[in-house]
This record gives C-alpha cells, sequence and structure tokens, in this order.
C-alpha cells in the first residue's frame, strides 16, 4: 500500500514534467517561412550572369595543353604550385613560364585564355588554355543553418544556391531584407533582396559574385518565441519545485 501511494504521489510531478518540456518546442506560426509567395506561372526572361573579372588577390589555375603535350608541359608549373594557382598580385600580373608578366586584372577568365592561345601560338601548335578563379568564395552568415564560406570552382552562383548549400535557412529567418554586401571597383555596396518574392530573379544581387557577403537577419519572431519560452520555463521550473516539494513532504510523513 505504501508503494503504491509513493508511485502515486509521484504521477503528478513526472506529468507536469511532460507537460513543461512539451511547452518549449519551436513555436507552430511561422507562415512567414516561405519562398517566392507572388511566383507567377507565366516564363521570365533570365538575369544573365555577370561575367567574372579577375582582381588582385585572386589564384588562377591555368592549364595548357597541346597536340604535342611535352612541348606544352613546358609551359605549365608543377603539379604542386598548381594546387595554388597563379596569384595576382597588387599590380594585376602573374607571372607566366616562358612568358613571363602578364597583366591578367579586368580581364575575364574566357578573354584570358584568348590572350593565352594567341601568345602561345608563336610557341607551341595548336594550344588549349583553360583559365579558372580556384579561390572564388562567397560567405554566409546569420539564420543559416550552416554560416560559412562557400566555394564555387566554375564562378557561377546565385542566392538561391547558396541558401540551399548553406543547408536553408533557420525558421527565423527574415526573407525579405537579405542583406548582400559587395566590393567592386574600389567601393563597397550594400544590397537589399527579397527572396519571398518573386522580383528576386530581376535584382542585381541575385547573381552573387567572388567575395560577396550574404547576411540573413534574425526576423521578431524569434526574439519574442524566445521570450515567450524564458517566460514559460520559468513558470514550469517554479510548478516542479513546488510539485517536488509537496511530493517530498508526503513521503516523509508517510513514512513515519
Amino acid at each position: 500500500m505504501l508503494l503504491y501511494f509513493k508511485k502515486s504521489a509521484l504521477a503528478p510531478a513526472c506529468t507536469a514534467v511532460v507537460m513543461a518540456l512539451a511547452s518549449c518546442g519551436v513555436p507552430k506560426n511561422f507562415q512567414h517561412a516561405m519562398y517566392l509567395n507572388d511566383s507567377v506561372t507565366g516564363p521570365e526572361s533570365i538575369v544573365l550572369y555577370k561575367p567574372v573579372v579577375i582582381v588582385p588577390g585572386d589564384r588562377l589555375s591555368i592549364h595548357i595543353t597541346a597536340i604535342n603535350k611535352e612541348a606544352a608541359d613546358a609551359f605549365n608549373i608543377t603539379q604542386a604550385a598548381a594546387m595554388q594557382g597563379y596569384l595576382v598580385d597588387s599590380a594585376g600580373n602573374i607571372q607566366l613560364l616562358q612568358l613571363g608578366a602578364v597583366h591578367v586584372a579586368g580581364l575575364t577568365p574566357v578573354q584570358l585564355q584568348q590572350y593565352l592561345q594567341k601568345q602561345l601560338d608563336d610557341y607551341i601548335k595548336g594550344p588549349v588554355v583553360i583559365v579558372t578563379i580556384v579561390n572564388f568564395t562567397i560567405y554566409m552568415v546569420g539564420e543559416v543553418e550552416r554560416p560559412g564560406a562557400i566555394q564555387v570552382p566554375d564562378g557561377r552562383i546565385n542566392i538561391l544556391q547558396a541558401i540551399a548549400q548553406s543547408g536553408d535557412l533557420t525558421l527565423y529567418a527574415k526573407r525579405d531584407n537579405i542583406l548582400v554586401v559587395r566590393e567592386q571597383d574600389g567601393k563597397r555596396e550594400f544590397g537589399r533582396v527579397d527572396i519571398s518574392s518573386n522580383k528576386i530573379f530581376r535584382s542585381p544581387y541575385y547573381n552573387l559574385q567572388q567575395n560577396d557577403v550574404i547576411y540573413v537577419e534574425p526576423a521578431k519572431t524569434k526574439f519574442i518565441a524566445n521570450d515567450v519560452m524564458l517566460t514559460r520555463s520559468i513558470r514550469y521550473i517554479g510548478i516542479l519545485t513546488t510539485l517536488l516539494s509537496a511530493t517530498a513532504i508526503i513521503l516523509n510523513l508517510t513514512n513515519r
């Protein structure tokens, strides 16, 4: 009988624990967590990628091949050095074997490929040059699941793809006012994009550029939800303390 009473006395405390844990869940009202709410079904013109331009500080992978592979290899750096790439110095130049200093700043990778192929025509037959920017990086911060740097080997990425690679936005992310920080032509720009609207596709910040920083702000919902959960936690801690104290007193009385 005494054992039964002890178990029944602990039941309210256990029930209260379950209720407290359940009450601390994520709020259900997250209708703002939407993409492209006003999307249309008709076709839209596509915003073309702005060609990536080589700037000082970039590292370039340059691979040269030709009909005579041995002749082309004389212009390639070692495999170990190729992992690091050619560093574009502050003057916008790189140092190429045989060709010496080559000014590359302001050129796109395709333009540099075409230029080098013309220069190499005097040395090897049928040269083919492939140029990529190996350190093309953007940065995701704020309310995303995996903030950090994203490497973009082909230099082509838009803001929706960047969000996907970051594990998507959190439920608390502010979707209608995402900040894009961009540096170009010696200036720092601040652009705002709204991914809850199809107008995002016409934004100059939809397609991202080298070193862009995307900051996703937290919505007010996050702070409200945190305040609510904190208030609930304090309230239930008080209830649990009272129940456990009452249970302890009852058990002590029954043991006498």
